[in-house]
């Protein structure tokens, strides 16, 4: 069940002033925030040499991932978890919590889409309870920040149709082709339509992917070990993290807002470009595809 707010904490909860009221409409109306220069070129470099040896331990895999708990456990998360960004997870929903909380690495020289091969150029949305939302009407959504260069899309980047919350996927929608090099960050609504391209470079790609719902929602993913090891490591250190972890998951009578005083300060947003149209395969061609697959699963390919 949602979260239930009597008047009063509605009426605080909604209050927002207006650069926060700006935020709030642009993902609203468009779905998709980029934001420039939350973590610093040093910052990137000491996660990534972090991460290094956990990924080399899962070198057979073709997509591999570090979990919540190990990313308390080198610190990552609580260092990816600026003001600022705890300003905007604030902004759109007083009562939020995980339900991803991850760090995953693609390796070069891919010829498939890793999610949905079987649909439209890997194109497709994800499903939620329609009345899961904030008090404020936002849609749960996922931050992804490149710990790798993205510099093209052959490098696997993420594409988005901005704006189009209903009706299906169609040739030449307009979609935003999201490049930049490491610590690009963005957030976007889950219910548009997205892809990751196909990372048919050399280099591996690197990602690590934030998903965030209202709290009281069904959310079995959060009971989970990683969720559970995480906030023993965290223990009292940040209240807020704490409650994006789960610590008062079921429990909204003991605190029903995020204990983060927003001061303010929020990221610079940057400007979206709508540099692709979208161009589906023909009904024969999709119908091959799938055939194709199908054998493939049974061949073991």
């Amino acid at each position: 069940m949602p979260v239930k707010l009597d008047a009063n904490e509605e009426s605080v909860m909604i209050s927002l002033d207006k650069r926060e009221s700006m935020l709030h409409t642009m993902y609203q109306e468009h779905g998709l925030l980029r934001f420039r220069n939350l973590f610093s070129t040093e910052k990137l470099a000491k996660w990534n040499r972090l991460l290094d040896p956990l990924f080399q331990q899962h070198c057979t895999q073709k997509r591999k991932f570090i979990e919540t708990d190990e990313l308390m456990a080198l610190n990552i998360l609580k260092e990816v978890m600026v003001p600022k960004l705890l300003n905007v997870i604030s902004v759109l929903d007083p009562c939020p919590v995980f339900f991803h909380c991850c760090c995953f690495e693609i390796e070069g020289n891919q010829k498939d889409y890793h999610k949905h091969m079987k649909r439209l150029e890997g194109w497709h949305r994800e499903h939620c309870h329609p009345r899961m939302m904030s008090v404020r009407g936002c849609k749960p959504y996922s931050i992804y920040i490149y710990l790798s260069d993205v510099t093209d899309t052959d490098s696997g980047s993420f594409e988005i149709i901005p704006r189009y919350h209903e009706g299906p996927l169609e040739s030449n929608l307009n979609s935003c082709n999201i490049k930049g090099t490491k610590g690009t960050c963005f957030l976007w609504n889950r219910a548009l339509f997205h892809r990751l391209n196909i990372n048919r470079s050399s280099q591996k790609q690197r990602i690590l992917k934030l998903s965030i719902q209202t709290n009281g929602w069904a959310n079995p993913s959060i009971q989970h070990t990683e969720f559970q090891g995480a906030r023993s490591l965290l223990g009292n250190d940040s209240p807020a993290l704490a409650y994006l972890l789960g610590s008062h998951f079921k429990n909204n009578l003991s605190i029903q807002t995020i204990p983060h005083p927003r001061t303010g300060d929020l990221p610079q947003i940057t400007p979206l470009y709508y540099s692709e149209k979208t161009t589906l395969p023909n009904k024969t061609k999709i119908v091959l595809r799938r055939i194709k697959h199908k054998v493939d699963e049974v061949l073991g390919f």
